[in-house]
């Protein structure tokens, strides 16, 4: 397999892993949260929501860019 410059597929190949490690960080912080406060799954289920969202967040935003608009000061 020979890897060609042209290739579009670089901004794409660790969107996998960004994904684990977003849920993984949400549900490792909830569950230390949890055993701190002693209030067992409260915490790591919201851990577990706000990584997914952050990891969708992280998708949606490699995978739609978006035109970002440049303020000029000439306004």
């Amino acid at each position: 397999m020979v890897l060609q410059k042209d290739n579009k597929i670089g901004p794409y190949l660790d969107l996998g892993l960004q994904f684990a490690v977003a849920i993984g960080l949400g549900v490792g912080l909830g569950y230390v949260a949890d055993k701190k406060l002693n209030t067992f799954p409260l915490f790591l289920l919201l851990g577990l929501l706000v990584g997914s969202a952050a990891g969708f967040l992280n998708i949606y935003r490699a995978v739609f860019p978006g035109n970002k608009k440049e303020t000029s000061d000439e306004e």
